[in-house]
C-alpha cells in the first residue's frame, strides 16, 4: 500500500523509513507540498490509499471528503494529539484514523523537571545577565525543591513519571489531582481536590489531557484560588490556560513564574523558520517578564520518543493493511 507523506510532516518520509522498510506491503510516497484542497489530487495521482497527516488546525468537511474521493482509506497521525482530525467528516466519508496514544513519558517528564528547576533558580535571568556581562547575584536567590509543595494536575503515565523524577529531589509534599486516580500514584503523592491543590502548592504542573470541559481551566478565578507566588508549568496543551489571565497574574505579581512548552494558537509559530516580531502578542508580552520561560513545544522531542512515534505510526498502517483495523484507532470509518 502506498502511504502519502506531505512536506508538513516533520522529517518527511525519512523519519519513518527504517520502520517501513521492515514491511514489504508499505511504500512511502513523499509529496513535496502542503496538503490543501488544491494538492489532494496528488493522492490519486500517486495511487495512495493511506496518508500520514499532521496539521496545526482542523480542516472543514470538504477537505476530508476530497481525501476519500482520491482513494485514501486510512489517515494516521504520528503524535498523541489528534485535534486536527475532523472526526465527524472522517466518519461521514468512511475514513479510519489512528494516533500514537503513548510514547516515552520520560521525554516530557524530564523536560518538566528542567522547567521546575529553571523557574526556582531564575535560570532565564542568569543566562540573560551573563550574556550581557552581568555576573552579580542580586535578585537571583533561588529556592530548593525540598521546601516546596508540588501539585500535579493529570496523574496519568506522564504525571506518574514526573512524580518519580521529582521524588529524587525530596519535595516537601506532592499532591495530585485526576478524575481517575490510580493506586500507584499514592507512592509519591496525595490525591486531593483541585481547589485544595491550588491552595497548598508552590509549584503546579499540568499534565492533563485537553478537551472542551477543561478549556481555560487556568483562568482568572482559578489563579485567584492559588497561593501567592505560585509557579505554573504547562507541558500539556495550550488551551488549558487562558493566556490573558496568566499574563494578568504575572503582571500583578500573583504568579511567581510561568513555564510554558505550549500556548494557545501556537500553530502560527511554525509557519516560518524565524520571526523578528513574535506573531502571538500575548506570548510577546509574557516574555517581557524574566520569570516567564517558553520552549517551542519541544518537551516530547527526544530520540527515544521520536523513535517510538515513528515506529507506532508504521505499525498502525501495517495493521490497517493486514486487518483493516487498528488497536489505536480513534476514528472508525
Amino acid at each position: 500500500m502506498k502511504v502519502a507523506v506531505y512536506n508538513t510532516v516533520r522529517g518527511g518520509t525519512e523519519r519513518f523509513r527504517p520502520y517501513a522498510d521492515k514491511y514489504d506491503n508499505i511504500e512511502l510516497v513523499a509529496i513535496d507540498c502542503p496538503p490543501t484542497l488544491e494538492t489532494l489530487d496528488k493522492l490519486k495521482e500517486f495511487g495512495c490509499e493511506a496518508m500520514i497527516y499532521t496539521s496545526d488546525h482542523q480542516e472543514g468537511e470538504e477537505f476530508f471528503k476530497k481525501i476519500a474521493e482520491n482513494g485514501v482509506r486510512y489517515v494516521c497521525c504520528c503524535c498523541t494529539g489528534y485535534d486536527h482530525f475532523n472526526i465527524s467528516a472522517m466518519k461521514k466519508y468512511g475514513l479510519k484514523g489512528a494516533n500514537v496514544p503513548y510514547y516515552s513519558p520520560n521525554a516530557i517528564s524530564e523536560h518538566t523537571v528542567m522547567l521546575v528547576l529553571a523557574a526556582l533558580r531564575h535560570f532565564r535571568t542568569q543566562i540573560l545577565n551573563v550574556e550581557h556581562g552581568n555576573y552579580q547575584l542580586a535578585g537571583l536567590m533561588g529556592r530548593e525543591i525540598r521546601n516546596m509543595s508540588i501539585g500535579i494536575v493529570g496523574a496519568g503515565r506522564i504525571g506518574y513519571v514526573t512524580m518519580q523524577c521529582l521524588s529524587g529531589f525530596r519535595p516537601g509534599k506532592m499532591y495530585a489531582y485526576d478524575p481517575f486516580p490510580n493506586e500507584r500514584v499514592k507512592e509519591y503523592a496525595q490525591f486531593t481536590t483541585l481547589d485544595d491543590l491550588y491552595a497548598k502548592c508552590d509549584v503546579i504542573i499540568y499534565h492533563a489531557i485537553y478537551n472542551e470541559k477543561n478549556h481555560h481551566m487556568v483562568n482568572a478565578e482559578a489563579i485567584r484560588k492559588m497561593k501567592d507566588g505560585v509557579i505554573l508549568i504547562n507541558v500539556s496543551r495550550g488551551g488549558l490556560f487562558d493566556t490573558d489571565a496568566v499574563l494578568a497574574g504575572i503582571e500583578s505579581g500573583k504568579l511567581g513564574g510561568v513555564c510554558l512548552d505550549v500556548i494557545e494558537g501556537e500553530g502560527i509559530l511554525k509557519k516560518q523558520k524565524q520571526y523578528d516580531i513574535c506573531p502571538i502578542s500575548s506570548l510577546s508580552k509574557l516574555l517581557a517578564h524574566p520569570n516567564v520561560i517558553f520552549t517551542p513545544h519541544a518537551a516530547f522531542f527526544t530520540d527515544e520518543a521520536d523513535s517510538n512515534m515513528n515506529e507506532t505510526t508504521i505499525e498502525n498502517l501495517e495493521s490497517y493493511i493486514t486487518t483493516g483495523s487498528c488497536d489505536k484507532e480513534v476514528v472508525k470509518g
